[in-house]
Parts: C-alpha cells; structure tokens; sequence
C-alpha cells in the first residue's frame, strides 16, 4: 500500500485546563466542549483562518487542527490570541462556575501525513508533547489568565521573532523533556499576571541576542583556519578565545563571520557582536560603551546599567555565566581595548579580529592566534570567479594573473575589482589592469602592523567607472562622520538622486546595505572617500547640508519624546524626509544615530557652524539621557561648549554650560558644575535671558541638592519660582514648585511643602505633563506618609504608579510600589507590592531587586 505522501502544515493542539476537575459532572463536560469548539471557530474566523479550511480530529478534553499551508502562520500569534481571550472572558462571565474554560494552546510547523485514521508526523507529536510538558502546565497553572501558548523553538524563530506585533518580548524560554522529546519552547501567558518572585517557571532565560551580521556569499577559501576554529570549540574544554590577525583588507573579519554563521547552533543562548572601530578614521569605540550596547541586548535597562567600567564587566560576566554564548569583537585596537569585553564562563567563545597580534591576550588570556596572509593565488582566481565570468577569466589569463598580483591577492581589493568587472561586462580584464599599473593612485599605508598593500588603484579605477550621481555621493559621504549612514542623510547630501546611486554603490561593492536602508564603507573603502572629499570644493556645502539635516530630524525627534521641555534650542522644521513620525520611530531613529549625532556636533564645531553645533548637543539629551548614557553626554556637550566659546557665542555658552553641569552633577562632580552654572548666571544675566534665569536656578537647586546643601538648594528653587510665578509657562512654575517641594522635605519641613507640590500637580495636570505628576504624586506620597496619613500616603503611591505604568517607565513604577509597602499597614498588600516591585526590578535587571528580595525573605 501507497504511503501517502507528506505536506507541510502549522499544527495547532487545543486543551481545556482541569477539564477533569472532579466537580464537573457529564453535563458539564459536554457544555464545554461544546462552547469550546464555538469560541475556537469563531476566534479562528476572525483571524481570517475558516474552520471549514482545516483538519480537525476531536481528542475528548481538546481539539487538533491542521492548517492549510496558504494561511500565514503569523496570523495565529498576531490575531487568533487576542480574540480567542476576549472570547474567554464573554464565555465565563455568563455561565456556571463549572462551566469556566481556560484553554492551553501549542503551535509548531512540519510535515504531516493524511491516512484513512487522520493525520500523523513528527510535527503532530511535538505539538502534543508541547501542550502536555510539566514545565507548560506549571506555568498555566501558576498564571491568573484565561489563555497561555507554547510555541515550538523552530515556530519563534521563524515566525514569532520576525513579527512586530505578536509580542516577542512577552514570550519566555522553557526546556521540555517528555519521552523521546527533548527541546527548548517559548511560553506567553497571553492575559495572565507575570508570575512573582520565585514561581517562575524553571528555566527560564534573559533575551536571546542574535547580532551576527550577514556574511559574504562570495567566501572563498580559508579551509584550513575554517577547521581549526571549529576544532577548538568542539574539541576543548573551558573558555575558547580565537584572534584573527593580519593586514587591513586581508578578510578577518569575513572569516569569523563565515565561520561565526556555521557554528552558531552550538551557541543557543546567542551570539553578541561589535565593531569596536579599533582601526579607523574615526576613535575608537570605548570598551564602556561596547559593554552598554551588550548589556542592552541581554536585557538589561538602561536604569541598572552601572556607569564604572568595572561594574559593567562584572555585571556582563555575571549574565554570561553558564550561557552557551558567542562573542565576535570585530576591529578591536589592543589587548586593553577587549579585555573588559572577554566572559569568564567556560561556556562561552569568543572571536577577536585585529591589524595588530594581540600578544597580550594570547601570554595572559590563552587565545589561540589565527594570523591570516594574502589569498594563495588559486583562492585569489576562485574568488574572481564568484563574481565575473570564468569564460572571461580564461579568455584573458595573462590579465587575469597580473590583475591577481596588482590586487596582491587581498581580498578587499580583489572583490572591488571583481565587482567593478562584473558590473562593465565590455571592459575588458585588460583595461582593469592598465588601470592598476599607476601607482600614484593608489593608497600607499603599506605595513606589516596596520596596512602593508594599498588597494588604492582598485577604488580609484571603481569611482572613475561610476555615474556623475554615483560618484558624488561617495566622494560626499567621506564628509559623513559615522559608522553607518541612512538613506534621508543621503539625500541631504545629493537629493533625488540618492536612491539610485546609492543601488550603483551598493552593486559596485563600494557601500553595504547590512540592513534595510542603512549603509556603510569598508575602513579601505571610506579612507578613500574622505581623501576624495577632502579636496572637493563642495565639501563645506556638503557638511552644511549634513548638519543642518540632523539638526533637523533630531529637534523633531525631541519634540516627539519630550513634548515638555521648556525651550526649543531649534526651531521645530520638520525634515524634508522625515524618518520620525511617532514615539517608537523617534526612540528607533535615535538608537541608530546617536553615534552619528555625537560626532557630527564636532564636524559642525570644526567647519564653523557653532550657532548649530551647540543646538544639535541640546537637541540630543533627551535621548542621551534616557538612555543612561552619562559619560557619553558630557563628552558631547563639552564639545558644544568648547565650540561656542571659541565661537564666541554667548547664549550658546550659557545653554551648554547649564546642560553641563546637569550631566556632570549626575557623575557626582558637583564642585564643577556649581562652576559651571556661576558662569551660566553671568551670561544669562547679561543677556537679560528671563527663562534661562529661571532654567539656571532649578540645576542649581538639583546640583546643589545633590550635594547635600538642601538650604542653598532651597534659596535657588524660591529664585525660580519669584521669577516665574507671574510668567505664562505653567511647566516653568510647576517645576519651581516642586523643587522647592522636594528640598523642603529634605530639611523635614514637610508640611510647608504639601502645598507647593500640590500646586505643582495641579499645573502639571492642566498641560498634560504625566511625568511630573507623577514625579508631584511620589513626594506629596512621603508627605503624607511622614504625617502618619498612610492611607493617603497610599493613595498617592498608587497613583504615580499609574501614571509611571501608562509612560512605560518601569523603574519609577517599581519606585513608587517600594513606597507603596512601606506605606502600607496591612502586611498582605505590602507583600503583594513588594512582589511587584521586585518582578520589575528583575525584568529591567535593576540591583534594587537584591534590596527587595531582602525585605520578602525576612518578612
């Protein structure tokens, strides 16, 4: 007989949680299966998947169905699950208490077999195995909500990751181990509460980072270094460090990324990467600032990241711990430049590309050094042959062989070459290599510890090929100062023609799409542009035209997250290609571009555009800020201010002086920013600036404050109220108001500032300002709470952290419910909050949450 042949579909399992429940007789069994197929169909309906369209096979207390391939299996996590709890709840609020469903749900995909009997496969017992785990039903059982899922590790990958609106973030690793099953899964309890405090379901990890970046298609040779590096991690026990050393352009970075790309199933707790800019025309990335980005992508808040390098490494090595992670370190200076960055785990690996050999973490940290020369020259011929024609390649030998040797077999230069013969099928291999002869065209840093071979000849004969358009945007992006570049920078630089000659350069190899609409130079590639745009009269216009759009996108960008700021240093000109058009655009574009932002303060300082170089520093803190970036933003604004003193710009000096001295406030070096702020007042006051006498006076009461001089604190905060109380910005007098609040609780005279920040909060609720009430509620809360008035002390807590959960700032909102149990006399809600604030504090990686474990465990 016929084996019937199998087809791919998306197998979904259906239980009804206690569906045996003692207290459930017949009639109540069949009431529930029966609605259970009604809510099923008609949730399933809504998603747009017909039920009449699937297989299904009923199994008593469940339901197994089969669907057919043509449906997107998004929709079944981005649509069936919201419908199906809705459906839930209208079901339950209606009927008897034994006839309440909660339903378990599993996803997976595969090949599946139809027979006379149903449906089989490896796909259908994974499902089942799935929804039947103890690590699943523990974690249904513990959650207070209606629906819970549990979707195949294959079904997140594939499906889950790549989506935008099933909710990624919600979903939790488990392993399972039932019979002959052994796997890990993803769990979302759809509506239900996160679990507290140690209920979590066992196993359980942080977020899975996935930053390797694409590598070449066009990867030749290196067999030998390929097998070694796979040797060491398959074959030795303990920590794998590998370097990969050699000459700019020799492929080392290719190379770990091939290799990274085949063996990283061996590493399922993921795989970490950075350019850490060790060789290029830009500094190099700091290791503090490397470790932030790695802290972030292992979930990580900005709140808990630690600013001391020491206390980053700690707290990097610590969430590495026995995790089967690995680590690329692309491009790094020295030694010193990763030793931070290195895990401690004997389950990690790490990969490590330099120019230079990196003796030092070979002697003292055991790394196995790869050093990598030129191509043999047959890997240097089959890399032309990836991408030209190899009938072209032997019908020109002679060409091809010198074309080999002018190249001197690096890689780098060979692919540009390439490219560029593949894109003029009718220049011959001939003209390419007259073109290489002239030495004087090429890039001359020839040593054996930077760039000992110069591929200039190769990129100038590529720009010389390129279209008037093509060839002006990559001259003008040696005037871009960051690591990567978009496309609205691009058509700043070259308007409508940006587009299509940004495809040329991208099909010419000079420019790397890595992901959609971002671009970026090889180091070679972008030293060659800068040399070609240094002496372009257009230069200066370019920079003006780069400047004043990120002037532009980033001052719409803090309108859009900080609609509440009491000035605008920029007029708010919405860019002529706007890339921000929301709150998670204006967060996403800023991630991108903050490096760029940084840098591109110091170009406008350099080229003379100071009045924009310190508006573009105040136009990025908001951001900066947020994003707990603190050395970063004083390194900014010390460079804004330096530009409008040699400028001598006087408001812009006052500005920047101010911001200063916030940020440095914020590192504890409050004896400069008082400094800073005496001289802000002196300008301020010479230029009869009102508002920025009254801004001066609130740091001063923050930075003053926080040094413990509550009095003078104080003095600063009634300043700006008496300077704004008749004036027309309620945000002005509101934030007067609660200094002066805040430093009257600090020198216990708690009663004299209820009112005031009462005040404070009724004019931050008339504009609308969430964050300040919030901010009014958490001090009027100790207020009251000081007072004995507990249950308005309550009131208030609770409150703020509303406000703090509608603003999606976490740490505040766990802030706020410390207090809440403190105010608390009943102890069963001061445990209930305490749980709460110490589930936040894990979920961001807050230390605070050691604090909190402490109160519940001596509770």
């Amino acid at each position: 007989m016929a084996v019937p042949p199998a087809v791919h579909r998306t197998v979904l399992v259906v239980d009804v949680s206690a569906f045996g429940d003692p207290r459930r007789t017949n009639l109540h069994q069949l009431a529930i299966r029966r609605a259970m197929y009604q809510l099923l169909e008609r949730a399933l309906d809504e998603a747009g998947v017909r039920w009449r369209d699937c297989h299904h096979e009923d199994r008593g207390d469940g339901v197994l169905v089969v669907i057919a391939a043509t449906v997107p299996k998004s929709v079944l996590v981005e649509k069936l699950l919201d419908r199906l709890v809705t459906a839930l709840r209208a079901h339950n609020s209606t009927c008897p208490e034994e006839e309440r469903i909660r339903l378990r749900l599993s996803l997976h995909a595969g090949e599946v077999h139809h027979d006379d009997h149903g449906v089989a496969g490896r796909a259908v017992n994974l499902a089942f195995r799935l929804i039947d785990s103890a690590a699943f039903k523990q974690a249904h059982e513990l959650s207070t909500g209606l629906l819970a899922i549990v979707v195949s590790d294959w079904f997140f990958d594939e499906v889950v990751w790549h989506s935008e609106t099933a909710e990624r973030d919600t979903y939790r690793q488990i392993h399972i181990s039932e019979k002959e099953t052994d796997t890990p899964a993803w769990v979302r309890l759809v509506d239900g509460a996160p679990l507290p405090g140690n209920e979590r379901p066992r196993h359980v990890v942080s977020p899975v980072p996935h930053q390797l970046p694409p590598a070449t298609r066009q990867f030749v040779g290196r067999e030998a270094e390929l097998t070694h590096l796979t040797e060491l991690v398959t074959e030795r026990a303990g920590l794998v460090i590998a370097t990969i050393d050699g000459m700019a352009g020799v492929g080392k970075t290719a190379l770990a990324l091939t290799w990274t790309h085949r063996v990283r199933h061996l590493f399922p707790d993921g795989q970490l990467h950075v350019d850490l800019r060790g060789f290029d025309e830009r500094e190099p990335m700091d290791s503090g600032e490397a470790l932030h980005g790695f802290l972030q992508a292992l979930g990580v808040s900005a709140h808990a990241i630690p600013i001391e390098l020491d206390a980053k490494t700690a707290l990097y090595r610590s969430l590495l711990a026995e995790r089967r992670m690995l680590v690329v370190l692309d491009n790094a200076r020295s030694s010193n430049h990763v030793r931070p960055l290195l895990p401690a785990s004997p389950t990690c690996a790490v990969v490590i590309t330099s120019r230079d050999r990196m003796d030092s973490v070979v002697v003292r940290d055991g790394a196995h050094r790869i050093a990598l020369d030129a191509l043999p020259e047959s890997d240097a011929l089959a890399l032309l042959a990836e991408r030209v024609a190899p009938a072209r390649l032997r019908s020109e030998p002679e060409a091809t062989a010198e074309l080999i040797e002018l190249c001197v077999r690096l890689p780098l230069a060979l692919s540009v070459a390439a490219a560029q013969a593949a894109s003029q099928p009718a220049l011959s291999i001939g003209t390419l290599v007259r073109g290489l002869r002239d030495e004087r065209h090429r890039l001359d840093r020839l040593s054996l510890g930077d760039a000992d071979l110069s591929p200039r000849a190769v990129f100038s004969w590529s720009y010389a090929v390129l279209t008037a358009a093509a060839a002006r945007l990559f001259r003008l992006l040696g005037a871009h100062p960051g690591t990567d570049v978009g496309v609205a920078a691009c058509l700043a630089l070259v308007g409508d023609q940006a587009p299509a000659a940004l495809r040329e350069l991208t099909r010419a190899h000079l420019l790397t799409e890595y992901v959609p609409g971002r671009f970026r130079f090889h180091d070679l590639v972008r030293a060659y542009a800068t040399e070609l745009c240094a002496d372009d009269p257009e230069r200066r216009a370019a920079v003006d035209r780069l400047v004043d759009h990120y002037l532009r996108t980033t001052t719409h960008a803090d309108r859009i997250i900080q609609p509440h700021r009491h000035e605008r240093a920029a007029p708010d000109q919405p860019p002529a290609n706007p890339e921000v058009t929301d709150y998670e655009s204006a967060i996403a574009w800023f991630s991108r571009e903050h490096t760029t932002l940084q840098a591109m303060v110091g170009v406008a300082a350099e080229h003379g555009f100071v009045d924009r170089a310190w508006r573009l520093a105040w136009a990025g803190t908001t951001y900066i800020r947020r994003s707990g970036r603190w050395g970063e933003r004083v390194d900014v604004q010390r460079t804004a201010l330096a530009a409008v003193v040699s400028g001598g710009d006087r408001l812009g000096q006052a500005v920047m002086s101010r911001h200063l001295a916030s940020s440095l406030a914020r590192l504890g070096h409050h004896d400069e920013a008082v400094d800073l702020l005496d001289r802000a007042a002196a300008l301020y006051h010479a230029l009869g600036d009102h508002d920025g006498i009254v801004k001066n006076h609130l740091v001063y009461a923050r930075v003053l404050g926080g040094r413990g001089n509550h009095s003078e604190a104080l003095a600063h905060a009634r300043a700006a109220w008496e300077l704004s109380r008749d004036g027309d910005s309620p945000l002005a007098r509101a934030d007067a108001l609660i200094a002066m609040g805040q430093q009257m609780c600090a020198l216990e005279r708690h009663e004299q500032a209820r009112p005031l920040c009462s005040q404070a909060l009724e004019l931050y609720g008339s504009i609308g300002q969430v964050e300040g009430q919030a901010d009014a509620l958490l001090t009027l809360g100790e207020i009251a709470e000081t007072a004995g008035e507990y249950e308005n002390a309550i009131t208030c807590y609770r409150e703020s952290a509303r406000l703090d959960r509608q603003l999606g700032d976490r740490y505040w909102e766990a802030v706020a419910l410390e207090h809440l149990a403190d105010a608390c006399r009943d102890p069963a809600t001061t445990m209930s909050a305490l749980r709460e604030a110490l589930d936040i504090y894990r979920e961001i990686h807050h230390p605070a949450a050691d604090r909190v474990l402490a109160r519940l465990t001596s509770s």
